[in-house]
């Protein structure tokens, strides 16, 4: 994900803008897959420079190391799911949620995503009632579990 913007300085139908702001966000669980994406990243905007004859310029990198959330949450979220007949998806979220705080604290966390209409962080997003009410009866089931 990212954001990619011109100056308003040049936000008129007889100016070409001279240069782009951007930003750029990778995400993964592995540590060395986000630092060789990192460098990649890098080389490609070198590359793209000394092809096309433009300058990036990189502001300070923004880092957070990966958080692996609790394996034994998981499974006693996977244990209320197959009590229903169900599976869960184990997804990698990569996103500065506040379980990747608590867990790089020592906090054990988990979380457990709900399907939305039209993906997370979108005004369009939409959840079907249903959906969002078993969420919270297995996330209940779960914080209850012996």
């Amino acid at each position: 994900s990212g954001i990619c913007t011109t100056p308003a300085q040049s936000h008129a139908v007889s100016v070409i803008p001279g240069e782009v702001q951007f930003s750029f966000e990778a995400r993964s669980q592995d540590a060395a897959t986000l630092e060789r994406f990192h460098q990649l990243m890098q080389d490609e905007c070198r590359a793209i420079g000394a092809d096309r004859g433009v300058r990036f310029e990189f502001d300070d990198r923004l880092y957070t190391a990966p958080a692996s959330m609790d394996e034994g949450w998981i499974q006693r979220f996977e244990a209320v799911a197959a009590r229903a007949g169900q599976t869960l998806e184990r997804i990698p979220s990569g996103a500065g949620h506040d379980a990747a705080v608590f867990a790089a604290a020592g906090i054990p966390a988990s979380m457990l995503f709900v399907r939305n209409a039209h993906g997370s962080h979108n005004p369009q997003e939409a959840m079907d009632i249903d959906d969002f009410l078993l969420g919270t009866e297995w996330l209940a089931q779960g914080l209850l579990a012996d």
